[in-house]
């Protein structure tokens, strides 16, 4: 498929965005000062796990933004299956652990909830996308990544909510606040990669186009032992 220069355009401000959100947001904590921390913690085992979430969570966002650049996969499968590796590696202990550090949250129900929802989503489809990976189902794997970053990124587009309805509604309660944006994030995410997995004709596509044998193949030879 050819990639047009608007799309590539489109994809190298997008990733430099989610990027440079996520390296600022993270640099709060590189310090290790719990006294630094943008988010209330219990105390030194809280921030320790909240740390932990943060640096894996960056990497899953950094290594998932390359897996997108056109002609990688193509032209350096190495560097995509060694990205991917990465991205995984970063993806299932981040949202286990934020899964950990939402039921902490000292926000209350109005940050757990999004964050937990957001957290499960995310490991389900890290595990999913990598087993289709592991079976060579590249088609469903493509399906499941694209979904899988959709949540890596709302890492990066809930604060950008919160910055928006901040700024709209600045007398609004800051949690009512919090957990819209986070609502916001999960869910519109998921609407936008659900719509591009089906403008871009992914869902008729094969499961597979490097399964070995073939689907085809396969069929063929069970039909003539048959005959």
């Amino acid at each position: 498929m050819k990639i047009s220069w608007g799309y590539t355009a489109w994809l190298a401000v997008s990733g430099l965005v989610c990027a440079a959100m996520t390296i600022f947001a993270a640099s709060a904590y590189v310090t290790l000062d719990v006294d630094q921390a943008r988010a209330p913690v219990h105390g030194p085992v809280h921030y320790g796990l909240l740390v932990a979430h943060i640096f894996t969570g960056t990497v899953a966002v950094l290594a998932g933004v390359s897996q997108f650049w056109p002609g990688l996969r193509a032209r350096h499968p190495r560097v995509h299956r060694v990205m991917g590796r990465v991205y995984f590696a970063a993806v299932l202990p981040s949202s286990v652990l934020g899964v950990v550090c939402a039921q902490l949250s000292l926000a209350g129900l109005a940050s757990q909830a999004p964050l937990t929802v957001l957290s499960v989503l995310w490991f389900v489809s890290a595990v999913v996308g990598l087993r289709t990976a592991r079976r060579r189902q590249f088609g469903a794997h493509r399906i499941w990544m694209i979904r899988g970053f959709a949540l890596t990124g709302a890492a990066v587009t809930g604060r950008l909510w919160g910055l928006l309805l901040g700024g709209l509604l600045p007398e609004a309660d800051g949690l009512l606040v919090l957990a819209s944006a986070n609502w916001l994030a999960l869910v519109l995410n998921l609407l936008v990669a659900e719509w591009w997995i089906q403008s871009r004709g992914y869902t008729r596509a094969l499961p597979s186009s490097a399964l070995r044998p073939s689907i085809s193949s396969r069929s063929a030879q069970s039909s003539a032992s048959v005959a």
